[in-house]
């Protein structure tokens, strides 16, 4: 999704797809600042449009094992459920984005992709995530 159209100030959520996370029952988001992983949305952090534009290469990749892009928050938050498992997350905090191939796929389709500025490097595993 590169839609220009979109607010400086709309608020997206940046999705962590690692390999080696595959199997964790929740879908990571960044948490404000960058500052670490999260489960439940209450706990994810909101960056701008402005912000991601500004930092394309930071908040989007793709190598052999990190995938990470942002996305819309009224998107994910459209694939939220209200309460994890019982004794997953601290306090049952939700809601939470299920970790299906359906769901990382959905996302995958949703994400945003920030204008790459000419002088901006990217490597090849970065370039694929160009449309």
């Amino acid at each position: 999704m590169n839609c220009p159209s979109i607010d400086a100030n709309a608020e997206f959520y940046i999705v962590d797809l690692r390999s080696k996370w595959q199997k964790r029952p929740y879908i990571s988001f960044w948490r404000p600042g960058s500052a670490g992983y999260a489960y439940p949305l209450i706990w994810a952090g909101k960056y701008t449009k402005a912000e991601i534009d500004r930092h394309a290469s930071y908040f989007s990749r793709r190598d052999r094992e990190q995938l990470r892009f942002p996305v819309l928050c009224v998107e994910v938050e459209k694939l939220a459920i209200q309460t994890p498992a019982d004794g997953l997350i601290d306090g049952n905090s939700g809601p939470v984005v299920l970790n299906t191939a359906k769901i990382r796929l959905t996302l995958k389709l949703h994400r945003y992709l920030p204008p790459i500025k000419a002088d901006d490097e990217l490597s090849a595993a970065e370039q694929e995530l160009r449309p």
